[in-house]
């Protein structure tokens, strides 16, 4: 018989260098799938907190006509909208657009956990310490910092803006609108303040709120994808998404441009 008593056994295993190869190669791995993973995470996150504010705002809404009728019987004032002015020829708000603001926000307020409110009117504290403001396409639409505005401000953060009346524009049924707002999800002092990404924009009707851009939407200036369109540096980039990040719980448009209501609701 064959003596193996002097036979040994040797088990391989990987050098320091083999190691700190493997671990470089996981950290370039890392470094390059993380920022697209955690993109993907907070557009999922603002899909959820979008959906939970336009609940708040429906049940507001709701809610105030059931104390106080529809909107006509809210005391706005009949002079609100905006007018030419016939010095300069340019349109402008009218007064009442501030006013309007203001009963606006007080009565639904009534029904939402407001931590914050301020109103242009008669409110020196009511100043906009907001960052400029930007379309879906990056470019900058203004700041109005410094200026007063009505602001309103849920318990978690979530920031109400703006909010002007005009029945001129209002019908019975949700394709014309008497007004519109725009919400912060994080608060106009964060970051990025872009509509169509932490901003959206809604309009007030008779008969509820909407956000922009739905499918029956008949504003030319507020129809999707035209107003949702991540290459355009239009005025209105970005208001017409608020309507697809409800309804289709994506924010796709984000990535790819061939989206449509009757076509392609995701990229893949």
């Amino acid at each position: 018989m064959r003596n193996f008593r002097g036979f040994t056994s040797y088990r391989s295993a990987f050098t320091l260098a083999e190691v700190l190869i493997t671990i470089g190669i996981i950290g370039v791995v890392a470094a390059m799938t993380m920022p697209t993973l955690m993109a993907k995470y907070q557009e999922k996150v603002t899909v959820t907190k979008l959906k939970k504010v336009y609940s708040i705002l429906s049940q507001a809404y709701l809610r105030a006509q059931e104390d106080y009728g529809t909107i006509d019987n809210w005391g706005f004032p009949e002079d609100s909208g905006s007018t030419i002015d016939p010095d300069t020829g340019e349109t402008v708000s009218k007064d009442a657009n501030a006013k309007n603001a203001q009963i606006l926000w007080e009565t639904l307020s009534k029904y939402m956990n407001v931590s914050y409110k301020c109103y242009q009117t008669g409110d020196t504290k009511c100043i906009n310490n907001a960052l400029p403001t930007h379309g879906l396409g990056g470019n900058t639409m203004g700041s109005s910092k410094g200026a007063k505005q009505s602001i309103i401000k849920l318990s978690d953060g979530t920031t109400f803006s703006g909010g002007w009346v005009d029945f001129s524009t209002c019908n019975d049924n949700k394709s014309g609108y008497c007004g519109n707002f725009i919400v912060d999800l994080n608060g106009l002092e964060n970051a990025p303040n872009t509509i169509g990404k932490d901003m959206f924009a809604f309009k007030l009707t008779r008969v509820g709120i909407y956000p922009h851009g739905g499918p029956d939407e008949v504003s030319n200036i507020h129809k999707f994808p035209q107003a949702c369109d991540r290459n355009s540096t239009g005025s209105n980039s970005g208001y017409a998404c608020a309507a697809w990040v409800i309804y289709n719980e994506n924010m796709d448009y984000l990535h790819c441009d061939d989206l449509s209501w009757g076509g392609k609701h995701k990229c893949k």
